[in-house]
């Protein structure tokens, strides 16, 4: 087959194939809900103390409302408790109490 048919057929439409391209090519970018970890420090030092404990009910409703609008699991929402406590940030959390921040712990001040 000769490939100046093949051209020439595509010559002949009015249609950008750059543009057609684009819309087909994936799209990498950040999605809100990979600032989750962010936006959940971000409400534990706003919102908590050792003396108020937020629930992760809590939390995901703080999340799912202005200004973060993000919606996550349940499952997502503990893990991302759970590094965080592990990451010496001054975030602690129990099954029973919740989670909160306490900005006069050791760990905070440890680095």
């Amino acid at each position: 087959m000769d490939n100046n048919y093949f051209y020439d057929c595509y010559e002949d439409e009015d249609e950008d194939y750059e543009a057609t391209d684009y819309l087909y090519r994936p799209k990498k970018q950040n999605s809100r809900k990979s600032l989750a970890p962010v936006f959940v420090y971000l409400i534990l030092l706003n919102h908590s103390s050792p003396r108020n404990h937020l629930k992760q009910s809590t939390i995901l409703d703080m999340l799912a409302s202005y200004p973060y609008e993000v919606n996550i699991e349940r499952k997502a929402l503990g893990r991302i408790i759970h590094g965080l406590a592990d990451s010496g940030l001054g975030i602690f959390s129990s099954k029973k109490d919740g989670c909160w921040f306490d900005e006069y712990s050791e760990s905070c001040w440890a680095a």
